[in-house]
Protein backbone atom coordinates (compact mmCIF):
# COMPACT_ATOMS: atom_id res chain seq x y z
CA UNK A 1 0.00 0.00 0.00
CA UNK A 2 1.16 3.04 -1.49
CA UNK A 3 1.13 6.85 1.25
CA UNK A 4 -2.00 7.56 -0.42
CA UNK A 5 -3.80 4.60 -0.23
CA UNK A 6 -2.59 4.77 3.78
CA UNK A 7 -4.26 8.15 3.97
CA UNK A 8 -7.10 7.78 1.96
CA UNK A 9 -7.66 4.43 4.23
CA UNK A 10 -6.73 5.92 7.72
CA UNK A 11 -9.25 8.75 6.57
CA UNK A 12 -12.10 6.84 6.25
CA UNK A 13 -10.99 4.74 9.31
CA UNK A 14 -11.73 7.98 10.89
CA UNK A 15 -15.14 9.00 9.68
CA UNK A 16 -16.46 5.44 10.76
CA UNK A 17 -14.87 5.55 14.04
CA UNK A 18 -16.21 9.21 14.69
CA UNK A 19 -19.89 8.79 13.68
CA UNK A 20 -20.06 4.95 15.00
CA UNK A 21 -19.33 6.81 18.94
CA UNK A 22 -21.35 10.24 17.95
CA UNK A 23 -24.43 8.20 16.57
CA UNK A 24 -24.03 5.91 20.11
CA UNK A 25 -23.53 9.12 22.26
CA UNK A 26 -26.49 11.34 20.92
CA UNK A 27 -28.42 9.02 18.41
CA UNK A 28 -28.22 8.63 14.32
CA UNK A 29 -30.90 11.49 14.26
CA UNK A 30 -29.43 14.15 15.79
CA UNK A 31 -25.82 13.47 14.09
CA UNK A 32 -25.36 15.56 11.21
CA UNK A 33 -22.52 15.20 8.63
CA UNK A 34 -21.37 18.27 9.68
CA UNK A 35 -20.19 17.25 13.34
CA UNK A 36 -18.97 14.27 11.78
CA UNK A 37 -16.46 15.99 9.79
CA UNK A 38 -15.52 18.75 12.23
CA UNK A 39 -14.66 16.27 14.89
CA UNK A 40 -13.23 14.02 12.24
CA UNK A 41 -11.27 16.77 11.00
CA UNK A 42 -12.09 15.92 7.31
CA UNK A 43 -14.49 17.73 4.69
CA UNK A 44 -18.00 17.23 4.70
CA UNK A 45 -17.29 16.06 0.72
CA UNK A 46 -14.41 13.70 2.23
CA UNK A 47 -17.41 11.84 4.06
CA UNK A 48 -19.78 11.89 0.98
CA UNK A 49 -17.01 10.45 -1.62
CA UNK A 50 -16.77 8.00 0.87
CA UNK A 51 -20.02 7.19 1.42
CA UNK A 52 -22.57 8.65 -0.32
CA UNK A 53 -24.82 9.99 2.39
CA UNK A 54 -25.43 9.48 6.29
CA UNK A 55 -27.55 6.74 5.84
CA UNK A 56 -25.18 4.79 3.60
CA UNK A 57 -22.39 5.57 6.74
CA UNK A 58 -24.78 4.02 9.27
CA UNK A 59 -25.33 0.93 6.92
CA UNK A 60 -21.52 0.03 6.60
CA UNK A 61 -20.61 0.70 10.16
CA UNK A 62 -23.06 -2.01 10.63
CA UNK A 63 -22.38 -4.22 8.47
CA UNK A 64 -18.63 -4.12 9.44
CA UNK A 65 -19.65 -5.02 12.77
CA UNK A 66 -21.43 -7.96 11.64
CA UNK A 67 -18.25 -9.20 9.43
CA UNK A 68 -16.00 -8.21 12.01
CA UNK A 69 -17.82 -10.63 14.32
CA UNK A 70 -17.13 -13.86 12.05
CA UNK A 71 -14.36 -13.08 11.25
CA UNK A 72 -12.80 -13.43 14.87
CA UNK A 73 -15.29 -16.68 15.44
CA UNK A 74 -13.48 -17.85 11.87
CA UNK A 75 -10.24 -17.40 13.28
CA UNK A 76 -10.79 -18.71 16.91
CA UNK A 77 -11.92 -21.95 15.23
CA UNK A 78 -9.38 -22.92 12.89
CA UNK A 79 -7.06 -21.16 15.59
CA UNK A 80 -4.77 -24.01 17.86
CA UNK A 81 -4.70 -24.14 21.51
CA UNK A 82 -6.97 -25.68 24.52
CA UNK A 83 -10.62 -25.87 24.06
CA UNK A 84 -10.98 -24.33 27.41
CA UNK A 85 -9.27 -20.92 26.81
CA UNK A 86 -11.36 -21.24 23.25
CA UNK A 87 -14.44 -20.98 25.39
CA UNK A 88 -12.97 -17.70 26.89
CA UNK A 89 -12.21 -16.44 23.55
CA UNK A 90 -15.57 -17.29 22.27
CA UNK A 91 -17.73 -15.41 25.21
CA UNK A 92 -15.27 -12.17 24.73
CA UNK A 93 -16.18 -11.96 20.76
CA UNK A 94 -19.49 -12.99 21.38
CA UNK A 95 -19.91 -9.88 24.31
CA UNK A 96 -17.56 -7.31 23.17
CA UNK A 97 -20.58 -4.87 21.87
CA UNK A 98 -22.43 -4.84 24.66
CA UNK A 99 -20.10 -3.03 26.73
CA UNK A 100 -18.52 -0.81 24.03
CA UNK A 101 -21.61 0.46 21.80
CA UNK A 102 -25.28 1.01 22.19
CA UNK A 103 -27.41 -2.01 21.23
CA UNK A 104 -30.49 0.56 20.58
CA UNK A 105 -28.42 2.96 17.65
CA UNK A 106 -27.62 -1.50 16.14
CA UNK A 107 -30.94 -2.36 16.51
CA UNK A 108 -32.70 0.83 15.34
CA UNK A 109 -30.70 0.93 12.57
CA UNK A 110 -31.41 -2.27 11.56
CA UNK A 111 -35.16 -2.35 12.25
CA UNK A 112 -34.95 1.10 9.90
CA UNK A 113 -33.42 -0.51 7.32
CA UNK A 114 -34.14 -3.64 4.97
CA UNK A 115 -31.01 -3.99 3.28
CA UNK A 116 -29.22 -4.32 6.97
CA UNK A 117 -32.53 -6.50 7.97
CA UNK A 118 -31.81 -8.75 5.13
CA UNK A 119 -27.56 -8.57 6.26
CA UNK A 120 -28.39 -9.67 9.46
CA UNK A 121 -30.77 -12.39 8.55
CA UNK A 122 -27.51 -13.89 6.68
CA UNK A 123 -25.31 -12.58 9.45
CA UNK A 124 -27.59 -14.89 12.09
CA UNK A 125 -27.33 -18.09 9.33
CA UNK A 126 -23.81 -17.83 8.87
CA UNK A 127 -23.14 -17.53 12.54
CA UNK A 128 -25.00 -20.14 13.60
CA UNK A 129 -22.82 -22.29 11.11
CA UNK A 130 -20.00 -21.16 13.10
CA UNK A 131 -21.49 -22.00 16.10
CA UNK A 132 -21.86 -25.31 15.27
CA UNK A 133 -18.70 -25.97 14.20
CA UNK A 134 -17.32 -24.43 17.14
CA UNK A 135 -19.55 -26.83 19.80
CA UNK A 136 -18.44 -29.85 17.27
CA UNK A 137 -14.63 -29.30 18.30
CA UNK A 138 -16.10 -28.82 21.77
CA UNK A 139 -17.19 -32.23 21.65
CA UNK A 140 -14.54 -33.95 19.65
CA UNK A 141 -12.32 -32.32 22.59
CA UNK A 142 -14.69 -34.16 25.16
CA UNK A 143 -15.57 -30.76 27.01
CA UNK A 144 -19.36 -30.75 25.56
CA UNK A 145 -21.72 -33.62 25.70
CA UNK A 146 -21.38 -35.81 22.64
CA UNK A 147 -25.18 -36.23 23.12
CA UNK A 148 -26.29 -32.97 22.50
CA UNK A 149 -28.46 -32.60 19.26
CA UNK A 150 -27.49 -30.85 16.59
CA UNK A 151 -31.50 -29.72 16.26
CA UNK A 152 -31.71 -29.16 19.96
CA UNK A 153 -28.66 -26.81 19.66
CA UNK A 154 -29.93 -25.24 16.71
CA UNK A 155 -33.22 -24.67 18.25
CA UNK A 156 -31.31 -22.58 21.33
CA UNK A 157 -29.17 -20.81 19.05
CA UNK A 158 -32.43 -19.68 16.87
CA UNK A 159 -34.56 -18.77 20.32
CA UNK A 160 -31.32 -16.46 21.92
CA UNK A 161 -31.21 -14.40 17.91
CA UNK A 162 -35.38 -14.38 17.92
CA UNK A 163 -35.92 -12.93 21.63
CA UNK A 164 -32.94 -10.67 21.47
CA UNK A 165 -34.16 -9.29 18.20
CA UNK A 166 -37.62 -8.58 19.38
CA UNK A 167 -36.98 -8.23 22.74
CA UNK A 168 -36.52 -4.48 24.02
CA UNK A 169 -36.49 -5.18 27.15
CA UNK A 170 -33.71 -7.76 27.22
CA UNK A 171 -31.76 -5.45 25.39
CA UNK A 172 -32.24 -2.86 27.67
CA UNK A 173 -31.12 -5.06 30.47
CA UNK A 174 -27.82 -6.18 28.25
CA UNK A 175 -27.30 -2.59 27.24
CA UNK A 176 -23.89 -1.62 28.66
CA UNK A 177 -23.69 -5.03 30.34
CA UNK A 178 -21.02 -7.12 29.12
CA UNK A 179 -20.81 -9.36 32.11
CA UNK A 180 -25.23 -10.07 32.09
CA UNK A 181 -24.40 -10.74 28.26
CA UNK A 182 -21.26 -13.11 29.31
CA UNK A 183 -23.35 -14.96 31.84
CA UNK A 184 -26.26 -15.40 29.17
CA UNK A 185 -23.89 -16.90 26.92
CA UNK A 186 -21.95 -18.78 29.66
CA UNK A 187 -25.15 -20.56 30.58
CA UNK A 188 -26.06 -21.65 27.17
CA UNK A 189 -22.38 -23.30 27.20
CA UNK A 190 -22.59 -24.68 30.24
CA UNK A 191 -25.90 -26.21 29.89
CA UNK A 192 -23.86 -28.16 26.96
CA UNK A 193 -20.79 -29.11 29.86
CA UNK A 194 -23.51 -30.39 31.76
CA UNK A 195 -25.34 -32.79 29.34
CA UNK A 196 -22.42 -34.86 29.76
CA UNK A 197 -23.23 -35.72 33.45
CA UNK A 198 -26.43 -35.59 33.25
CA UNK A 199 -26.47 -38.33 31.00
CA UNK A 200 -24.10 -40.52 33.20
CA UNK A 201 -26.72 -39.98 36.06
Amino acid sequence: MDGFEKRRNDKKKAIMQTALELFDQYGFDRVTVTEIAEKAHVSKVSIYNFFESKDNLRRILIKDMLDESLEKIKALIKGEGNFVDKIEQYIQIRTWYYGTYSLQFFFEAVESDPDLRQYLDNFNTSNKQLVMKFIEEGKRCGVFSPDASETAIEICIDMIQTYLFHNKDFRNRVERNPELAREVNMMFLDGLIRGKDLGKA
